[in-house]
C-alpha cells in the first residue's frame, strides 16, 4: 500500500510538472521577439483584442499559399490582408491560442499579435465637485454641443470676422497660431492631407470637390462616407474650403482631403482596419501628392502600427498623430502619438495657451514624447448632413497641425520631413503653462515667414455670459496703450473675443483698453509688457455692462482655468484655478454662482429681491471670470465682497494665489470706481480673500479696502 502511495504522488508530480511545462511554453518559451500585442497578463478577448483573431506578419515577396495552408491545419481562415500582413479568424479563442504555437516557428513569419482596438480618444470626465453638470463633450455631448446646419446656417454666422469667411470668427484657433495675418499668396496646390479616421462626409459644402476618396477598411471598399461625424470634423479643420460664404476655412483651404475610413459608427476599430488605411494612405496614388497624414486616434503599443510608421517616415511622409486624452504622461493607449518615430506628435492647448485639461503630456524627464501643441479646445468645424460642431481634444490639435504642415509644405515644396518637423516645431511658441516640460504651440505665420512679430492677443468678454458678442451687435474695440500714446491700430474682437493688435514696438507698463457700444470703456489690464519678436498674450479680460448711476458691477477675471485635475507631473502649480466671486448681503445670504440646499447661497435675481445676481459660473464653461451686479433697487446696508478659491488637496486645481493674476474691477453705472488685487504672497493657501465692503445708502456706495485672506468665510 505504501509502494502504491508512493507511485500515486510520483506520478502526480511528473503530471504536474508537465502541466507546468507546457503552460511555460506557451507563455514563457515562445520567442518574444516575434510575439507583439496581446500575450501579456491580464488582458482579456473581446475587450483587449478581437476574440478569435491573429494578426501575422510576414515577409514581404513570400508565397502565401505556405502560410495559408498552415493557418487552416491550425483551424484559421485568412480574412483580410495587406502588404507584409495577413488577418486570421478561428472559430474559437482557444484555436487562436493553439495556432500561435505552431505558426510562430515558422521562418516566413515575422510576428504574431491579437488584433487590439484602437479609437478616437475619448474625452474624460472630472469629478462634480459643485453639484453641477460639468462639460466634457464626450460622445455622449456630441448632439447637445453641435451646431447644425439647421440652428445655425454659415449665412447666419457672424460677418465680425478675422479671416475671409462669415464663420471664421468663431475660429479661434485661426488667431491664436497666427493663420489670420497676412501670409502671402498661398500654393494653390499644397499636398495633400490623408484623414484616416472615421471616414468623411464627402457632400459637406465646404468639402465637396476636394476630398478623393480612399478605402473603406472596415467594408472593404471604396465607399469612406463617415458615420461617426469625427472624420468630418478633423477634415473640415484641415482644409475647408475658404471665401465660399458658408462656413469658415480649414487650417489649409487649398489642401485636399484623402479620406479613408478605419473607425466604425462608435469611433473604434482594430489594429489591422487601422494599418491597412495607413498603407492606403502612403500608396494611393493622388494629385497632389499625399505627404500629411493626420491620425486623430489612439490605442495600445502595436507592431504591426509600429511597422507602417517606420515605414511612412522611410518614406519622407509626414504622420501627425494625437497625444491622446488621458491628463497623463503615460503611454499605455497613446499609440501612434507616443512612438517616436510619428513626425508630429501632438498635445492640445486652450485660449489662454494653457494645457487643456485632458490632453496628454510629455514628463519633465523627456520633454519630447510629444513634440507639438495646438489649440484643441472648443474647436468649430465641419460635420455630416453639411452641419457645424464644437469638438474638445487632442483629435482637433493634431489636424490643426497636420494642416500647418501641409501649408508649410506647400509654400516650400524642396523641404524634406525633417525639415518640415523641425520648421514647425522650432518655430512654435514656448508656453510652460499646465506642462510638465516647455512645449512649443504651432505658430503657422512664423513657420512660414521665418521671421518674428511684435504683437498682442487676447479676449474681451461678456462676464455676465462668458461670451464674445455675436452679429448684428457691435464688437469690441481693443486698443493698446503707452501712457495716453497709442501703440499700432485698435482691432476689433471677433466673434470669439479674440483681437490681435500687430506692428507694436518693445515697452513696459502698457495698458489695454476695451470700448463697446453699451458696454463700458475701461482699462482691462494694465502693466503688460510687448518684448521684440514675441507675441503677447493670449489674455482673458472681462468688459461689463454699462449701467445707470446707482447700479454696482463687480468683475473678476484671473489667468486661467485649466489644467483642473491633478496628474503625475502636474499637481498644484502646474494646474488653473477655480475662483468664485461671492456677495454677501446685509441679511447673511451669500450671493454665489451656485445654489446651496440649506439655502446660505443662491445665485440671486435682479427683477425681484434681493436685486442682486450672479449670473453664470466659470466652473461649468471654463471661462476665468465671474460677475455680479447690485442693482438699485437693492436693500441699503454693507455688501461684504469676497473671492472664494476653490482646492480640492488630493485632485484638483491650483493651491496657491501666486500667479493667478486675479483681480476684481468695480463699477459705478457706467464708470470705473477701483481695481484690486489681493497680496498674493500673503495669502498664501487660504481658500477666501476679503477684498472690501460696499456700504449702500440709495444710489450712492461707499467702499472700504480691506485686502485680507483667511480660511474662514468672513
Amino acid at each position: 500500500m505504501k509502494g502504491k502511495v508512493i507511485f500515486l504522488l510520483v506520478a502526480l508530480t511528473v503530471l504536474i510538472c508537465f502541466i507546468g511545462s507546457s503552460t511555460a511554453i506557451m507563455a514563457g518559451e515562445l520567442p518574444k521577439s516575434k510575439l507583439g500585442y496581446g500575450f501579456e497578463k491580464g488582458l482579456v478577448a473581446g475587450k483587449d483584442y478581437v476574440s478569435g483573431q491573429l494578426i501575422v506578419g510576414i515577409i514581404e515577396g513570400v508565397y502565401m499559399q505556405g502560410i495559408s495552408q498552415a493557418a487552416q491545419a491550425s483551424g484559421g481562415t485568412v480574412v483580410k490582408n495587406i502588404t507584409g500582413a495577413i488577418l486570421l479568424d478561428f472559430t474559437s479563442e482557444q484555436a487562436a491560442k493553439d495556432a500561435v504555437k505552431k505558426l510562430i516557428d515558422r521562418s516566413d513569419i515575422t510576428f504574431i499579435e491579437r488584433n487590439g482596438f484602437m479609437s478616437i480618444p475619448p474625452i474624460p470626465t472630472l469629478p462634480d465637485i459643485k453639484g453641477q453638470q460639468k462639460k466634457s463633450l464626450t460622445k455622449g455631448d456630441l448632439n447637445s454641443s453641435s451646431i447644425s446646419s439647421k440652428s445655425v446656417s454659415a449665412e447666419s454666422m457672424s460677418a465680425l470676422s478675422v479671416s475671409t469667411d462669415p464663420g471664421t470668427g468663431y475660429q479661434w484657433h485661426h488667431t491664436v497660431i497666427r493663420n489670420t495675418t497676412d501670409l502671402g499668396t498661398l500654393s494653390t496646390t499644397p499636398p495633400t492631407v490623408a484623414v484616416i479616421d472615421t471616414g468623411v462626409d464627402y457632400t459637406h459644402p465646404d468639402l465637396s470637390g476636394k476630398v478623393i476618396l480612399g478605402k473603406n477598411c472596415i467594408a472593404d471598399n471604396t465607399d469612406p462616407f463617415d458615420d461617426n461625424g469625427h472624420g468630418t470634423h478633423v477634415a473640415g479643420i484641415i482644409a475647408a474650403r475658404s471665401a465660399n460664404d458658408k462656413y469658415g476655412e480649414g487650417v489649409c483651404p487649398n489642401c485636399k482631403i484623402l479620406a479613408i475610413k478605419v473607425l466604425g459608427s462608435d469611433g473604434t476599430g482594430t489594429f489591422f482596419d487601422v494599418a491597412c488605411g495607413m498603407q492606403e494612405a502612403r500608396t494611393k496614388a493622388t494629385t497632389p501628392v499625399t505627404k500629411v497624414m493626420n491620425m486623430s486616434l489612439a490605442g495600445p503599443s502595436s507592431t504591426l502600427i509600429a511597422t507602417e510608421v517606420d515605414t511612412i517616415k522611410a518614406e519622407g511622409k509626414v504622420l501627425v498623430a494625437a497625444a491622446a486624452n488621458d491628463n497623463t504622461i503615460y503611454i499605455t493607449n497613446a499609440y501612434p502619438g507616443a512612438d517616436p518615430d510619428t513626425a508630429l506628435r501632438v498635445m492640445a492647448t486652450e485660449e489662454n495657451d494653457c494645457r487643456a485639461w485632458f490632453s496628454n503630456f510629455s514628463p519633465a524627464g523627456n520633454p519630447t514624447r510629444y513634440n507639438i501643441a495646438a489649440p484643441g479646445w472648443e474647436i468649430l468645424s465641419t460635420l455630416p448632413e453639411a452641419g457645424y460642431g464644437t469638438f474638445s481634444g487632442t483629435s482637433q490639435a493634431t489636424p490643426i497641425v497636420a494642416g500647418a504642415a501641409a501649408l508649410v509644405w506647400g509654400e516650400t515644396p524642396s523641404l524634406t520631413r525633417d525639415e518640415i518637423v523641425s520648421t514647425l516645431v522650432n518655430n512654435g511658441k514656448s508656453t510652460n503653462c499646465g506642462f510638465a516640460a516647455s512645449t512649443k504651440r504651432v505658430d503657422v505665420r512664423k513657420a512660414i515667414a521665418g521671421t518674428p512679430e511684435t504683437a498682442i492677443i487676447g479676449r474681451i468678454l461678456d462676464p455676465f455670459t462668458g461670451k464674445a458678442p455675436s452679429s448684428p451687435i457691435t464688437p469690441t474695440t481693443a486698443s493698446l496703450y503707452s501712457g495716453s500714446t497709442l501703440q499700432g491700430s485698435p482691432d476689433q474682437t471677433n466673434t470669439s473675443g479674440f483681437y490681435e493688435i500687430t506692428g507694436l514696438t518693445a515697452g513696459t507698463g502698457r495698458i489695454l483698453k476695451g470700448s463697446r457700444t453699451g458696454y463700458v470703456n475701461a482699462t482691462v489690464r494694465t502693466g503688460i509688457t510687448i518684448t521684440s519678436n514675441v507675441v503677447a498674450g493670449p489674455y482673458t479680460d472681462a468688459l461689463p455692462k454699462s449701467r445707470t448711476t446707482g447700479n454696482t458691477t463687480l468683475t473678476l477675471d484671473w489667468k486661467r482655468t485649466q489644467p483642473v485635475e491633478h496628474t503625475t507631473g502636474c499637481i498644484n502649480a502646474c494646474n488653473g484655478w477655480e475662483f468664485d466671486l461671492i456677495v454677501k448681503l446685509p441679511s447673511g445670504v451669500y450671493i454665489t454662482p451656485y445654489e446651496c440646499d440649506d439655502e446660505s447661497c443662491t445665485t440671486g435675481d435682479l427683477m425681484a429681491s434681493p436685486y442682486v445676481k450672479n449670473p453664470r459660473d466659470s466652473f461649468i464653461d471654463y471661462e476665468p471670470l465671474e460677475t455680479i451686479v447690485i442693482s438699485s433697487s437693492a436693500t441699503d446696508g454693507v455688501y461684504m465682497v469676497i473671492v472664494d478659491k476653490w482646492f480640492f488637496e488630493s485632485y484638483m486645481y491650483n493651491p496657491s494665489w501666486s500667479n493667478s493674476l486675479a483681480s476684481v474691477q468695480r463699477y459705478n453705472g457706467a464708470s470705473s470706481a477701483g481695481t484690486y488685487a489681493p497680496a498674493y504672497t500673503t495669502c498664501g493657501i487660504n481658500e477666501f480673500w476679503h477684498v472690501g465692503n460696499l456700504t449702500k445708502t440709495g444710489t450712492s456706495y461707499a467702499w472700504t479696502t480691506v485686502n485680507t485672506c483667511s480660511d474662514i468665510m468672513p
